[in-house]
């Protein structure tokens, strides 16, 4: 009842690999995850009945696809046990791990070839259906499990180590699908031993539930970075009519200004950085159009204002000001010297500017902040 789980979780896999494929081709430090996760999809992949039935217009003998089922499961064990290893800073375990999955690919070849004629390589129910020798099975599974099992408990030994939070939470998810596999091949050997018919409806699920647990280990970086997209974008979008409104007033702050197709092919976190130094170099040009008197009107007006949190006062002067300037501005007043430094120096960090700015950004949008506004283009 449970089989749709192994379906759920191979395509979850699978868009996990997509998703993650731009990133391995720009970064090599991710390929070896990349690859590793392939190769799971493919090996869990070529187990449905819609691979086999076209590697059976390839193939034409039912025991060698299962042959090549399992020798490309082999290559993925190995693969995914060199990944977590050279995570691990082992880098020279590389050699002898390829090595003895090439002995054990050579082995079930051997035993393949050794065996009575037989359909497929499938565990016989009875000793009377001709098959593979079990020592193809010992040998199968006690790779599978011995290399499982140490990519698993290296994953959990680092996902506790002091490292960012949402790598150990991607280890611990990935190293505990990756244990799950073992219990997979415990269930396995388990029915090589007894012949149990009990063993054999729990493979599906316990494959599903495997790589659920890998993808979302594996996609959990992905997600981080989505989540980061959307806060760009809501920055960019919450900078939108501020940036708008000044830059028109001083078109000569923008870096380059150009259609909007050509502005997709931006990435949006350069895009957002921009849009902040235009922002702030176009309130540098801007406050030499406030005078002293207005300004002191300004702060009165913000400090007696009691709809305005204390923390907020800062940005509702800024807007007011803002809002001054671009007004004088328009009006041909001729700018003059400020003194006051009303752009301010600036955060340290590009969040923290962000943040002030999306402040002032409200701000200027704020029914005070409107009001006043109207009342500077008709005075009357």
């Amino acid at each position: 009842m449970l089989a749709w789980l192994e379906n759920i979780g191979i395509v979850a896999l699978w868009s996990v690999a997509i998703a993650r494929t731009p990133q391995a081709l720009r970064r090599s430090e991710q390929r070896p995850l990349w690859f590793a996760i392939v190769l799971i999809a493919v090996a869990m992949s070529m187990h449905l009945e819609p691979v086999t039935a076209v590697l059976a217009r390839f193939v034409s003998s039912a025991h060698r696809i299962d042959l090549i089922k399992h020798l490309v499961s082999i290559l993925d064990a190995a693969a995914v046990l060199w990944f977590i290893l050279q995570a691990a800073g082992r880098q020279r375990r590389t050699i002898p791990v390829f090595s003895i999955a090439v002995l054990v690919m050579g082995a079930l070849v051997l035993l393949d070839i050794s065996g009575p004629p037989h359909d497929r390589n499938q565990i016989a129910p009875s000793s009377d259906t001709p098959s593979v020798p079990d020592a193809y099975w010992w040998i199968f599974f006690a790779f599978h499990l011995i290399a499982d099992t140490i990519c698993g408990f290296v994953c959990w030994s680092y996902g506790r180590r002091n490292i960012p939070r949402l790598l150990r939470y991607a280890l611990r998810l990935f190293g505990t699908g990756i244990l799950l596999a073992s219990l997979l091949w415990v269930l396995k050997l388990a029915y090589l031993v007894t012949r149990s018919t009990v063993f054999a409806p729990l493979f599906s699920p316990v494959t599903g539930i495997e790589a659920l647990f890998m993808a979302a280990g594996a996609a959990l970086p992905l997600m981080a970075q989505l989540r980061q997209w959307w806060r760009y974008r809501s920055a960019h979008r919450g900078l939108e009519l501020l940036w708008r409104d000044l830059t028109a007033a001083t078109p000569d702050v923008v870096f380059a200004p150009g259609s909007r197709l050509r502005a997709v092919g931006v990435p949006l976190q350069l895009r957002l950085y921009r849009r902040v130094i235009e922002i702030r170099d176009a309130m540098i040009v801007l406050r030499d159009y406030v005078s002293s008197a207005t300004l002191h009107q300004i702060r009165r007006h913000a400090d007696r204002d009691d709809d305005v949190q204390a923390h907020l006062v800062d940005a509702y002067v800024t807007a007011y000001w803002l809002v001054a300037a671009l007004q004088a501005r328009r009006d041909g007043r001729a700018p003059h010297a400020q003194e006051a430094n009303l752009a301010g120096d600036g955060a340290q960090e590009l969040t923290e500017e962000i943040g002030y700015l999306l402040h002032i950004a409200a701000a200027y949008q704020s029914p005070s902040v409107r009001t006043y506004r109207a009342s500077l283009a008709d005075p009357a």
